[in-house]
């Protein structure tokens, strides 16, 4: 498809007033110097189909300003083309205006915002059926690539320009083919597991950081063992472990004295247990007797007091509810008297007639006699109707105070009944607290050694005594000593023949911890054999991709890769003038670099449509290429001169 200006009409765009540019399809200059209105030419254009400015820029500003800077109201903002669509014409026209509103009863209007109407060949168009006819010829993004010089290099990221060199090159080598292109692929080949190469470059990097985190940590850990380790002793482990086996041979024979002498004893033991058994029930007894008879009163006490908090609780809120129902009469009354004095107000106003009212505006003489009874008796009956309507309200007011009042009034009795009903209740309540307190403070009538259960418990205890006194004593007191005396000594051998073993453990936790950083450093190398195998791979894939894409150029090239400090390649896509980055040459060779770069865009899209360049002074001569191009060039003109060539 080939697009074409033919013509192009401002009306109140940006500060020209009136202008019509004929281009008839060809080759454009448009001289000025700065601040004359080339670059708005351009902005109108875009407004035009895609409603921004040639900077790309939804937000700007349209309309004509004043001599303060201030919009122009009431004008309206257009701007009309018509196209070349391969040899077809077809205009387009889009109006900006402002809206502005007369309410009723108002004298004036009122800005209340802005519109926006299309056209397409002279036909009225929505919006969206403007948009989608515009879309259909050639898509915003297209149109961009095709018409700026700079947008590629300018707008774009480095990725999308990538992506759109790799289509645009039809380089269709898959990562499959690379890889079985080299042998020393074949550990990608092997781990990658269906995944994209770029996923699997961030899982390798990520284990890679993984373990150098873990390797970091290891030889920390290493000193901290080591400074556990005691370096220089003159222990004889040996020696120990025989004193050891010594001891533990006189802890044996100790035990079976102290069990042939507990044998004898076993007997004493049984009464001396049945002794303590015995005193333990006469004690258990005598607690549970007298809690029981303490607790004779506290049970009552306990619940006619709770019963007591509950109904002062209940003395409180209805007392608040009784002060809030009364506080509320007392607004409702105010409110009352008000009403009154409100009611005699409105029954004591009278009508005054403006003698002003029965002239005309017009011709300024009074009307007649007929008319004026006409006008009199109407605003007799407006006033009528009017002081009927306030009294109405008044009386509607009044009778819902009226319901209120009554209202609170029977709540209120109803409460200050229940408050009396309550606080008698409580009174009762607290006679019968006193009472027991009273009762429970005289009864010291209570003894448990009279009673016979207690008594024959006693006798039980007596007679048990007896028996225990009669019994020899078995003795072991010396032999539990010799014991510990065993036991301490063996303590002490353990204690020095465990810090043996932890010793062991640590040297041998030393080791293991060696060992895995050894492993760990070999895991490392073969990622990072696997890193640079990647590395190597995108190398191969970006120089063919490369290849492809700069055969389509004649004088940009592109940089798909770029070499680090140490070695390793970062993806990018780096616009390359003469050798040189695009970001560091002069505007004209920018503007070749656009021009070569928009060239293949039009073969490859097999679309066209008119190139805007602004800054054109700054070449002497352009790139060839098979399309409309319109040039804005800087001059002395102080005027727009427009020059088709």
């Amino acid at each position: 498809m080939e697009i074409k200006i033919f013509n192009l009409k401002l009306k109140n765009f940006k500060g020209i007033k009136e202008l019509e540019v004929v281009f008839n399809g060809q080759n454009t200059n448009i001289y000025g110097k700065n601040a004359t209105g080339k670059t708005t030419i351009f902005d109108a254009f875009k407004w035009l189909f895609f409603d921004k400015d040639s900077n790309d820029k939804k937000d700007f500003n349209i309309k004509t300003l004043d001599q303060n800077n201030k919009p122009i109201h009431f004008l309206e903002h257009e701007v009309e083309a018509t196209l070349l669509i391969d040899g077809q014409d077809m205009t387009f026209k889009k109006v900006f205006q402002e809206k502005w509103v007369k309410k009723r009863g108002q004298s004036e209007q009122e800005f209340s915002g802005h519109e926006t109407n299309y056209w397409i060949d002279e036909v009225p168009v929505k919006k969206k059926d403007y948009e989608e006819k515009i879309n259909s010829l050639i898509p915003e993004s297209l149109f961009k690539l095709i018409t700026d010089p700079s947008y590629f290099n300018n707008q774009l990221k480095w990725a999308e320009r990538r992506e759109l060199l790799i289509n645009i090159s039809g380089a269709n080598v898959s990562d499959e083919e690379i890889l079985n292109s080299k042998e020393e692929f074949s550990a990608i080949r092997k781990n990658i597991e269906g995944r994209s190469i770029d996923d699997y470059k961030k899982v390798v990097q990520a284990k890679i950081k993984e373990l150098n985190k873990q390797k970091e940590s290891i030889p920390v850990r290493i000193d901290e063992l080591t400074t556990t380790l005691i370096t220089e002793h003159n222990i004889d482990y040996e020696k120990i472990e025989k004193e050891k086996e010594e001891l533990n041979s006189q802890l044996k024979t100790t035990e079976l004295e102290m069990t042939d002498v507990q044998a004898r004893a076993k007997e004493n033991m049984k009464i001396a247990d049945q002794l303590t058994a015995a005193k333990k029930e006469l004690s258990d007894y005598k607690l549970k007797k007298e809690t029981e008879y303490s607790q004779k009163y506290s049970s009552e006490l306990i619940n006619l007091q709770n019963e007591k908090r509950i109904i002062e609780s209940k003395i409180r809120n209805k007392q608040d509810e009784d002060n809030e129902r009364l506080l509320k009469i007392k607004q409702d009354q105010n409110r009352k008297q008000e009403l009154y004095k409100k009611w005699d107000e409105v029954s004591n106003k009278r009508l005054t007639f403006d003698p002003d009212a029965f002239i005309c505006p017009t011709c300024k003489r009074e009307y007649e006699t007929e008319k004026i009874e006409e006008m009199q008796k109407q605003f007799e009956n407006n006033f009528a109707l009017h002081i009927k309507s306030e009294q109405d309200a008044i009386n509607k007011e009044g009778q819902a105070i009226n319901i209120r009042l009554d209202e609170n009034t029977k709540a209120r009795e109803i409460l200050q009944q229940e408050i009396q009903e309550l606080n008698s209740k409580l009174t009762e309540i607290s006679n019968k607290i006193t009472e027991i307190e009273k009762a429970k403070e005289n009864d010291n009538s209570f003894d448990v050694t009279s009673l016979p259960e207690y008594n024959n418990k006693i006798k039980e205890i007596e007679e048990l005594e007896e028996k225990v006194n009669n019994l020899a004593n078995g003795d072991i007191s010396y032999l539990q000593n010799k014991k510990e005396e065993i036991t301490e000594e063996i303590n002490k051998l353990n204690k020095i023949l465990n810090e043996r073993d932890i010793q062991e453990k640590t040297k041998l936790r030393i080791e293991e911890l060696q060992n895995e950083e050894e492993g760990i450093s070999m895991k490392i190398q073969e990622l990072e054999g696997e890193q640079y195998a990647l590395e190597e791979f995108t190398k191969t894939k970006v120089e063919l991709l490369e290849n492809a894409i700069n055969s389509k150029f004649e004088i940009v090239k592109f940089r798909l890769f770029d070499t680090q400090i140490n070695g390793g390649l970062i993806e990018c896509c780096d616009t390359l003038v003469n050798g040189v980055p695009y970001s560091d040459v002069n505007n004209a060779h920018k503007i070749l670099a656009g021009l070569d770069i928009i060239n293949t865009l039009i073969k490859f899209y097999n679309t066209s449509a008119p190139i805007f360049i602004d800054n054109r002074e700054s070449i002497n001569s352009i790139y060839p290429i098979n399309t409309q191009i319109i040039s804005l060039i800087v001059t002395t003109d102080s005027q727009l001169r427009i020059e088709v060539i």
